[in-house]
């Protein structure tokens, strides 16, 4: 058995709905992370987001968590996987990320 990766924290979202393998590739990922032939990181450091809890507020409550778990010597990984979308208008271009439930006439609420 390898040593722990103590310093490596993870987000990982797989938003599934309409992409339902979204949520396999995520776990998948996580799997491969928490693995102590692999990457080693410690279990209750790699998060694992999928379907309801892939969220707007899961999300940003998930970022929020590795912050304040993470110092200048970790290394932090963000994995999301789902839709992402672009808005153009007269002040510029915006790009989202589309979580699970997101509301495509609400996204300043419902994306990221």
């Amino acid at each position: 058995m390898c040593k722990s990766f103590e310093s490596g924290y993870a987000l990982i979202v797989g938003v599934g709905a309409d992409l339902p393998n979204t949520v396999d590739d995520a776990r998948g990922l996580a799997g491969i992370l928490k693995d102590p032939e692999r990457c080693a990181y410690p279990p209750d450091q790699v998060e694992l987001l999928t379907s309801e809890a892939a969220g707007r507020s899961g999300i940003l409550a998930g970022l929020d968590r590795i912050a304040q778990r993470a110092d200048e010597k970790s290394t932090a990984v963000i994995y999301f996987s789902g839709h992402g979308y672009h808005v153009s208008s007269s002040i510029g271009d915006a790009y989202y990320l589309m979580p699970f439930g997101y509301n495509i006439d609400q996204l300043k609420d419902t994306a990221i």
